[in-house]
């Protein structure tokens, strides 16, 4: 975020070092524009064959590509040009706080997926007799409700900075600056970062003492479990995926938040530098960025549903295109499509031993 710089005029040189970095403008379309792409095929994916009705988890990952696909065009809109003179700069510096909302909500959006899994598979008998998948609207109406609560402050805060041409600023008293520093870091990074390693790594404990159970009735005979072998170790394996998802959904998010978080706080700490006139702080905000960009691998990619309803949209793109007759491998796809959505219910019907 950019911050209020001293009195003192910026020296021309200065200016054209912060704003003709042509290298900078061209990795943010390279990086936002590819994050644009995946959001943009993963929501169409799911919406075209209708993922999203299938389980909460389904809906709120298609809401987690959308909100991280206009997070990445606000990025492009308001953080890869000038602000305008004038009235019309004040708007639009105003204007930058919809990046914030967006990737608030994506960010509580990743919260309440984590709170979803956690719920469903640490205590799937609670999942289920309080029908937590069935309280759709709740889940997605919470993350709008705190990334507003969390970004609004800076909407009236930001102005025009009339030293630096083109730059934005939020002009509030040393106090208020701490407190929006505090919140920001605390909201958008500390905390959602801490729950989310808390919430994996009871479900990694999980999953490892389940694992243990199953091994111990296998080393009893055949009379240890009522599950046959190869569907123990389907389970196992969805497990696995699962916990490696969520692993790199944690790494992911740490990694690309924590610089621009800890860099807009120290400065409102100590005020030891000027945050709107480093490049430091440009690079820190594109990687912040980033973190709307993978999102779509960690939870699009890596889905059986999506790799098949990809397969299913290009096989009859072919035969739209072509006028092939390929039923049967579309059949073969639904079919894959339809065995595929097992995971979700597996992995929330896990073993109660």
């Amino acid at each position: 975020m950019d911050e209020a710089v001293n009195n003192s005029t910026t020296r021309p040189e200065l200016q054209d070092l912060i704003h003709d970095n042509a290298w900078l403008i061209t990795l943010r379309f390279v990086v936002v524009g590819f994050g644009i792409v995946l959001n943009s095929v993963v929501t169409g994916v799911f919406m075209y064959t209708r993922m999203y009705r299938k389980s909460l988890l389904h809906g709120l990952i298609v809401q987690q590509s959308f909100v991280d696909f206009f997070g990445c065009c606000f990025f492009l809109i308001f953080y890869n040009q000038d602000a305008p003179s004038g009235n019309w700069g004040r708007a639009f510096c105003r204007s930058r706080s919809l990046f914030w909302f967006a990737s608030s909500t994506s960010t509580y959006n990743l919260l309440i997926i984590t709170i979803e899994r956690f719920i469903a598979v640490v205590h799937p008998i609670t999942y289920r007799k309080k029908s937590i998948g069935k309280r759709s609207r709740l889940f997605y109406i919470i993350p709008y409700i705190i990334g507003f609560l969390i970004s609004f402050h800076l909407a009236i805060i930001a102005d025009l900075n009339d030293d630096l041409i083109g730059e934005c600023v939020y002009n509030a008293n040393r106090g208020f600056s701490l407190f929006s520093g505090l919140v920001i870091f605390t909201g958008l990074f500390f905390l959602p970062a801490c729950f989310m390693s808390y919430c994996y790594g009871r479900i990694l404990m999980v999953f490892r003492k389940r694992a243990k159970a199953r091994q111990e009735n296998a080393a009893r005979g055949p009379g240890g479990t009522d599950k046959p072998p190869n569907k123990r170790s389907y389970h196992v394996s969805t497990q696995r995926n699962l916990v490696y998802t969520m692993l790199f959904v944690v790494i992911g998010f740490i990694f690309t938040t924590a610089p621009n978080f800890t860099m807009y706080l120290v400065y409102n700490i100590c005020r030891c530098f000027e945050f709107s006139t480093i490049l430091a702080h440009e690079i820190t905000v594109l990687i912040y960025a980033c973190n709307m960009c993978i999102n779509p691998i960690i939870y699009g990619a890596k889905m059986n549903e999506f790799r098949s309803g990809v397969l299913n949209i290009w096989r009859r793109t072919i035969k739209f295109l072509t006028g092939a007759d390929i039923a049967d491998e579309s059949t073969c796809v639904d079919n894959s499509l339809s065995q595929s959505n097992n995971d979700t219910l597996n992995i929330e019907n896990n073993d109660k031993e």
